[in-house]
């Protein structure tokens, strides 16, 4: 990959500030992008992971992803700051943990729209953005508990995160002749989900090959590669990032 590629690209990270999206913006701002962040309407953000995203000339815009004009305002104004958008990237929330049979239906409603409905919205949006210019690269993060389905206590999460895998493969086969790719990345456990030394770590990791959690810096490199001209034959595609626990 050329290490100037990046340089005055427009990036946008819907929910940059969780989970490994920190990494991911650090990632891009070094690489000479224009990074803005979408800063999702109701979702807790902590003092540690707006320190971490804290970047000079990185923009910060709030965004309520369930609602179409906040979405067509969030763009517009990413667009103005930043120029025609190149690359966007969903970053998924953290996921919550509650049996399937406990969880009330207004629960289920409530995560499919967030962790669903709500990135197809931006999806489309961003895609509209790119089709014109003939270029464009959407990725979002997914779990391997949305391919698998064999995780417990995540109902919910996975079952939309499946669903957001798939809508990913038709929005992909549709845009691919437009120059638009489409891409998933799942992950299993990283870093930034867990406590160091704890007795449940220690149990995890006996399941995965590698013997550790991701790293952060490991989940940007695969957005790097996914959002580079490399990776312009690739689209509708679902890389697993598990350390071998998970493999097709």
């Amino acid at each position: 990959m050329n290490d100037n590629e990046f340089a005055g690209a427009a990036v946008v990270l819907i929910g940059g500030h969780l989970g490994v999206g920190p990494a991911v913006v650090r990632a891009f701002h070094e690489a000479g992008a224009r990074v803005a962040l979408g800063v999702i309407a109701g979702q807790p953000v902590s003092d540690a992971q707006r320190a971490a995203c804290a970047i000079p000339g990185v923009a910060h815009f709030d965004l309520d992803p369930s609602d179409p004009p906040s979405i067509s305002r969030f763009f517009d104004q990413c667009e103005a700051a930043l120029g025609g958008l190149a690359v966007l990237v969903n970053v998924a929330p953290p996921v919550k943990t509650q049996a399937a049979l406990d969880i009330a239906p207004a629960e289920y409603r409530r995560v499919v729209d967030a962790e669903l409905v709500s990135p197809i919205l931006c999806m489309l949006e961003a895609a509209r953005r790119m089709t014109p210019r003939g270029a464009g690269r959407i990725i979002s993060f997914a779990s391997m508990s949305g391919k698998t389905g064999t995780h417990k206590l995540v109902a919910p999460y996975a079952a939309a995160k499946g669903g957001l895998i798939t809508f990913s493969r038709v929005l992909a086969a549709e845009l691919a002749p437009t120059g638009v790719t489409v891409n998933v990345i799942a992950t299993a456990l990283f870093d930034v989900q867990v406590s160091v030394g704890s007795e449940h770590l220690t149990e995890v990791l006996k399941g995965i090959p590698v013997g550790r959690v991701g790293r952060s810096a490991e989940a940007a490199r695969a957005v790097f590669y996914l959002a580079s001209a490399d990776a312009g034959y690739v689209t509708g595609e679902t890389l697993n990032l598990s350390g071998g626990r998970f493999m097709d």
